[in-house]
């Protein structure tokens, strides 16, 4: 019993050697990841006549709901009648398994 404890725990000291030495040296590419190459336009600013810099909020577009509250519940509904028909299935299928000390 000794004997495979020491075996034991000598194959954890030998896999867990790497993990207190320094990384080798690795040879760093740098890359510059680009969109594209036309300059950014930076929306919200201008510059008037006389050199004055103008800015001004730009609003997010607002989403509309296309759903009605009508279908929404329908569709709550059949979620919940799915999910209750799974549990009857579910129910049905586990109470009628074999029994296990049977074999």
């Amino acid at each position: 019993m000794f004997r495979l404890n020491f075996l034991v725990a000598l194959l954890f000291a030998v896999c867990s050697v790497n993990a207190f030495t320094a990384p080798g040296r690795q040879i760093a590419r740098p890359t510059v990841l680009r969109m594209s190459d036309q300059e950014p336009v930076e929306r919200g600013v201008s510059v008037d006549q006389d050199g004055k810099s103008n800015v001004w909020a730009i609003e997010p577009k607002v989403e509309v709901e296309s759903k009605s509250s009508e279908e929404k519940t329908t569709s709550a509904l059949i979620a919940v009648g799915g999910l209750a028909v799974f549990g009857v299935i579910a129910a049905g299928v586990l109470t009628n398994l074999p029994d296990p000390n049977q074999f």
